[in-house]
C-alpha cells in the first residue's frame, strides 16, 4: 500500500474542507506512514498533536477509510521524532534539537501514545537547550517595508540550495517586532531540510556556559554545539560585561565561521552602537549582513491583524483592522494583545466583531493613548529627548537648538492629536497659527532630506503612542 498516495489524496480533500490559513498552518506540515493496519500521522510537536486531534482527526479518519478502501483500521497522531521538535517540559521551556543523539535514545515508541518519548540532550540536568514556537514560521510572518530586508535574508537562509553569504546574519530592532519569529522560521526550515541547529536565548547560553565552566565540561559543551549546522543566539547584547562567557562565545563564533556554518544573532541595536563590547566583538558582528526590523507601518499592521485573526478562524473587518492599527503602533506584540482582547470580548459576549464592539473592547487602550499624546506630554517628551527646558520650548528663543525641537513638537502635536493650527499655537505660548503651519512644513521637508532627523521623529512618535 502506497502511504504517500493515500495521504496526498487525504490532504487534497482537506484543502477544500478548511480555510487556506488553517490548512497551511496545521495540516500541510503533517506527514504519514502505515504500520500494519494503522496510519501514523507525524506532527512537528505536541501543540500540533493536540490541535489536529481535536479539530481534524475525525475528518482524517473518514478520508483515510475512503482512500484505503477500508484497509486501514485506525489513525494515530504522534510527534515526529525525525524532526526532534520536542515539547517544552514544565521545568524549562527551552528545548534541544540534537537530532542524531536524541533519535538514538528514542528508537522505541509507545504505539498507544500520541506523544513520542524524547530525551533531550543536556550537560547539566534533564532539561533541553532549544525550543521552537510552532506558530513562528515564514508562512505566518507578515512582511512589509519595516522588515522586508530581514525577511528576505532569513528566507534565503531557509532555501534548500542556499549559498548565502549572510554569515553572520545580525538582526537588530526593539523588542516585540518579530526578530525571534524570523529566527524560529529559519530553524523550522532547517529541520525540514534534515539539518540541525541550536537556538539559545542569551540567558540560556550564559547559564549553560557557566555550568560547563564550573564542572570542567566546556570542551564537551562546545563540541556538542559545533556539531550542528546552525547556531542562533537571541539578545546577544546581554553577553556584554561577562568576560569569560564572551570569550568562549568568540571561540565558538570563530569555529563556526571556519567551518562555513551559519550563525544568526539578534540584538536590540546595531553592532556599532553596542559600546559595552570591545572592537573585536563589534567587528565580528558586522562581518556578514546586518539588517533592521523596525516598527511596522500602518499597512503592515493591518495585514498582521487580519492574518492573525484568520489563523484564529475569524474574519476581521477592514475598518476594524484600521481602527486597531491606528491606535496600537509601537510593536507587533502589543498589536496582537489588542487583537486578542477583541477576540476574547467577542467570545464572551457573543457579539459580532464590528467597529462599535472593537471600540468598546479597546476603550482602556484608547484612553491610555489619548493621555500619552496629550499636548503636555508631547512637550515634556520632546524637551527631555533634546535636553531643553520646557520654559525654553514654550518661550521666545529662536536659537536652532531650541527652535528645531519646538518645531518637531508642533509637528508631532498636529499629527498625533489632530488639533487645529490655532489650538496648537495657543498651547505653545500663544503663537500664531501660521507659525505652526510653517513648523509642520519645515519638519516634513527636513524629514525627507535628513534620515537622522526622520528617525528621531519616528522614535518620538512611537514613544508617545506607546504610552
Amino acid at each position: 500500500m502506497d502511504t504517500s498516495v493515500i495521504w496526498d489524496k487525504c490532504l487534497e480533500e482537506l484543502k477544500y474542507q478548511v480555510k487556506d490559513s488553517v490548512f497551511t498552518m496545521w495540516l500541510r506540515p503533517l506527514s504519514a506512514q502505515v504500520f500494519d493496519d494503522q496510519l501514523v500521522v507525524h506532527a512537528p510537536n505536541q501543540y500540533f498533536v493536540t490541535h489536529v486531534s481535536k479539530h481534524h482527526l475525525a475528518d482524517i479518519e473518514k478520508l483515510v477509510q475512503k482512500h484505503s478502501s477500508g484497509n486501514i483500521a485506525s489513525v494515530v497522531i504522534r510527534v515526529d521524532t525525525s524532526t526532534m521538535l520536542a515539547e517544552p517540559n514544565n521545568s524549562d521551556q527551552s528545548q534541544s534539537l540534537d537530532t542524531a543523539q536524541a533519535l538514538e535514545k528514542n528508537k522505541v515508541l509507545d504505539k498507544k501514545s500520541t506523544v513520542a518519548s524524547i530525551s533531550p540532550i543536556n550537560l547539566s540536568t534533564d532539561k533541553s537547550l532549544s525550543y521552537l514556537n510552532p506558530l513562528f514560521t515564514f508562512e505566518t510572518f507578515v512582511s512589509g517595508k519595516s522588515n522586508v530586508l530581514a525577511y528576505k535574508a532569513c528566507f534565503d537562509l531557509g532555501k534548500r540550495q542556499s549559498q548565502s553569504q549572510h554569515n553572520p546574519l545580525f538582526i537588530y530592532g526593539a523588542s516585540g517586532l518579530g526578530k525571534t519569529h524570523l529566527m524560529h522560521s529559519v530553524a523550522h526550515r532547517y529541520l525540514k531540510l534534515g539539518k540541525t541547529f541550536y537556538y539559545f536565548s542569551s540567558e540560556k547560553f550564559i547559564n549553560q556556559l557557566v555550568y560547563a565552566l564550573r564542572n570542567q565540561k566546556i570542551e564537551e559543551f562546545k563540541k556538542k554545539i559545533k556539531r550542528v549546522d546552525l547556531l542562533i543566539i537571541d539578545d546577544v547584547h546581554v553577553l556584554a560585561g561577562k568576560t569569560k562567557s564572551s570569550s568562549e562565545f568568540l571561540s565558538l563564533f570563530a569555529d563556526f565561521m571556519v567551518d562555513g556554518k551559519q550563525i544568526i544573532l539578534a540584538s536590540d541595536r546595531h553592532p556599532s552602537q553596542m559600546t559595552e563590547f570591545d572592537e573585536r566583538f563589534r567587528s565580528r558582528f558586522s562581518w556578514g549582513l546586518t539588517v533592521a526590523v523596525e516598527s511596522p507601518e500602518m499597512e503592515t499592521r493591518m495585514q498582521i491583524l487580519q492574518k492573525k485573526a484568520k489563523l484564529s478562524g475569524v474574519e476581521l473587518p477592514k475598518e476594524c483592522a484600521l481602527f486597531i492599527a491606528q491606535n496600537v503602533v509601537s510593536n507587533v506584540r502589543r498589536l496582537e494583545g489588542a487583537l486578542n482582547q477583541v477576540l476574547a470580548n467577542a467570545n464572551l459576549t457573543g457579539q459580532p466583531i464590528d467597529l462599535d464592539m472593537v471600540q468598546y473592547a479597546l476603550k482602556d487602550i484608547i484612553a491610555m493613548r489619548v493621555q500619552s499624546v496629550s499636548m503636555d506630554n508631547i512637550r515634556k517628551v520632546v524637551a527631555e529627548y533634546y535636553d531643553v527646558s520646557l520654559k525654553d520650548l514654550m518661550g521666545k528663543k529662536r536659537t536652532r537648538s531650541i527652535a528645531r525641537p519646538r518645531q518637531i513638537a508642533m509637528a508631532l502635536a498636529r499629527e498625533l492629536t489632530g488639533d487645529s493650527y490655532p489650538d496648537i499655537g495657543q498651547s505653545f505660548g500663544g503663537r500664531d497659527h501660521t507659525t505652526v503651519m510653517h513648523a509642520c512644513d519645515k519638519v516634513a521637508q527636513l524629514r525627507n532630506e535628513d534620515p537622522v532627523l526622520d528617525k528621531e521623529y519616528k522614535a518620538l512618535a512611537m514613544t508617545l503612542q506607546a504610552g
